[in-house]
């Protein structure tokens, strides 16, 4: 039997989260002590256009992964500016430095709505000067594979909040992984809690890349966060453990549901889950199964000699939900 994810309790990490440095309203401090006061140990800092060393944040019970969320929009009417967001998140705690920077976005988060001075603009270096602003898949691309060669791991944010379109997001490579899950988003109304559609079509693409739910928190208030979360599984609880634990897609990701273990022995899939209303089998075809009832504590699928990658869901009797990542034909045939 092969484990493709662990039945442990593992790490809760929030891996978008705004501060005071760019639109939040609380300090990088502030978001840490909420954060670990709920229970979670990892944290990335996602701030717009912003990007700086957190190592002091860092224990031994809470990794601060450093990172910055990229704008790239079409400029449209208000309420349907197109946009690409995507989390950039840096390979080593000392490693800042931000590509794909739009001038436009850069001034308004670090000149206008925060009048950042010119030591504290110094400790977020701008590298290989300032991007082309166009939205587009094709410049998206330039600056995810520029964003690579740093080694910077990159997550597409709330595609439906952005006003995408499959044509938005078909074609996009060299990403980590998406959002599956936007609580903000979410809670302003904009998005559903479950984007599972839209991170098929991307996989249907040909894009191997992973799932992740994400509260994008701007106030440490619990009605505004807490809600989209990973649950992961690194070595330790140290940056590069975190980091490469994010690389291997050794994690899930969550709304409050658990999963409880997933493993492959032949072309059987046994999902280990609490409390679960319903657990649903997804592929890249047709075959698919859902399986509902009572709470077991494991369901076992079939998977037929066609499946391409399959992934799981798993809604509990409170209506939360969690999620693995997909799993290719290379890791469990």
């Amino acid at each position: 039997m092969k484990v493709l994810l662990p039945d442990g309790a593992g790490y809760k990490a929030n891996l978008h989260a705004h501060t005071t440095q760019s639109d939040g309203h609380c300090t990088p401090q502030q978001v840490k002590d909420y954060y670990r006061a709920h229970g979670y140990s990892i944290l990335a800092y996602t701030d717009h256009l912003f990007m700086c060393d957190r190592t002091a944040l860092n224990d031994e019970n809470f990794v601060a992964l450093n990172g910055y969320e990229n704008c790239l929009h079409d400029g449209g009417a208000a309420n349907a500016d197109k946009a690409y967001h995507i989390n950039f998140y840096s390979p080593s705690p000392d490693a800042v430095g931000m590509v794909g920077v739009s001038e436009r976005f850069y001034d308004f988060f670090n000149k206008v709505l925060r009048e950042k001075s010119a030591e504290e603009l110094a400790l977020s270096p701008i590298l290989n000067g300032f991007c082309n602003p166009e939205h587009s898949v094709a410049n998206a691309n330039e600056i995810i594979a520029e964003a690579n060669k740093l080694g910077y791991l990159a997550v597409y944010n709330h595609p439906v909040w952005s006003c995408h379109e499959p044509k938005d997001y078909l074609g996009l490579k060299g990403l980590l992984g998406m959002e599956i899950v936007n609580y903000a988003s979410y809670r302003e109304g904009a998005e559903p809690d479950d984007m599972g559609i839209i991170y098929d079509h991307m996989l249907k693409d040909g894009q191997k890349l992973y799932c992740f739910a994400n509260d994008d928190v701007h106030r440490c208030i619990e009605s505004d966060s807490l809600g989209g979360f990973n649950v992961m599984y690194p070595d330790k609880l140290d940056y590069q453990s975190v980091f490469e634990c994010m690389k291997k897609g050794a994690f899930y990701a969550s709304t409050g549901a658990r999963l409880r273990g997933i493993a492959v022995d032949g072309n059987k899939v046994y999902v280990g889950a609490e409390n679960a209303r319903s657990v649903r089998l997804s592929t890249d075809g047709r075959f698919a199964k859902l399986v509902t009832g009572s709470p077991s504590a494991e369901t076992v699928f079939e998977l037929n000699e066609h499946v391409k990658y399959f992934r799981v869901t798993v809604e509990d009797f409170d209506g939360k939900k969690a999620f693995s990542r997909a799993y290719f034909s290379e890791e469990f045939k």
